[in-house]
């Protein structure tokens, strides 16, 4: 009967309000951006999908699962294919797509290739006009889908790629 007593005597206890104040400190994110795409910016982070942003306030994302070839042309841009229940054709075009930025992370060989780029931005003429010399500056994102058993239309962007094998 005591130790019954002593059982509710204690549970009690924790039902009344604290008085005690408690200081919450703020944590701070783990990812980093500069203008034109945010990464992760731990170097075994991973992040889940990926969002392309437009400047018109519209976005679209894929989950990296989907992610299959990249094709890099620097003259041309940078070519994703994502499979899911359709095939998308993510074309990136801009200048310096590959630069680091902040001596970390570059868009495609330590970024997406590495699943640690979480948005990317296509940039108003005059984010682009204001960028920095050598900045990774994004002008376009275009995307078209298509059917396994069909071919993109509407996409002569694409033959740039084909040249570059």
């Amino acid at each position: 009967m005591n130790e019954t007593l002593e059982l509710i005597r204690s549970r009690s206890n924790l039902a009344r309000p604290s008085t005690e104040v408690v200081v919450v400190e703020e944590i701070g994110s783990d990812e980093d951006s500069c203008p034109a795409f945010g990464f992760l910016r731990g170097i075994r982070d991973r992040a889940l999908s990926i969002e392309f942003r437009f400047a018109n306030g519209n976005s679209q994302a894929f989950p990296y699962s989907w992610l299959g070839p990249m094709n890099y042309n620097p003259s041309a841009g940078l070519l994703l294919k994502f499979v899911g229940d359709m095939i998308y054709l993510v074309l990136i075009e801009g200048s310096n797509l590959n630069a680091l930025v902040g001596g970390a992370v570059s868009l495609y060989d330590r970024g997406v290739q590495r699943h640690r780029v979480s948005w990317i931005r296509e940039m108003t003429p005059q984010q682009a006009e204001s960028a920095t010399p050598g900045a990774v500056v994004i002008d376009r994102i275009r995307i078209v889908s298509h059917r396994s058993d069909d071919e993109p239309k509407g996409a002569d962007w694409l033959e740039s790629f084909d040249r570059c094998g």
